[in-house]
């Protein structure tokens, strides 16, 4: 959960967003609290990486990618709903 630790050209962080996994991270801080004998009442948990704007372009690019397949599904549908519809209607004129 640490996110690049490892990594020694890591200097920068993203924001944890996601609450399945704030659980984990308040945990460690509790861990630290009790280990070393602070405090940190409102702590900021963040993934530790080398370069956070790649991940938010790569947030950013698989976003665009849903949007394009929502899109995409929706004009599928609305086609097959539209030959239904004049199927359906062409029938009626006779």
């Amino acid at each position: 959960h640490c996110g690049e630790f490892n990594n020694l050209n890591a200097r920068s962080g993203l924001r944890l967003m996601r609450d399945d996994q704030r659980a984990y991270f308040r945990l460690a801080v509790q861990q630290a609290e009790a280990a070393w004998n602070i405090r940190a009442p409102h702590p900021l948990f963040l993934y530790w990486m080398q370069d956070p704007m790649a991940e938010v372009s790569a947030y950013q690019d698989d976003g665009y990618k849903f949007w394009i397949i929502g899109i995409g599904a929706f004009a599928g549908f609305q086609i097959v709903v539209e030959f239904l519809a004049y199927f359906a209607f062409s029938k009626l004129a006779v």
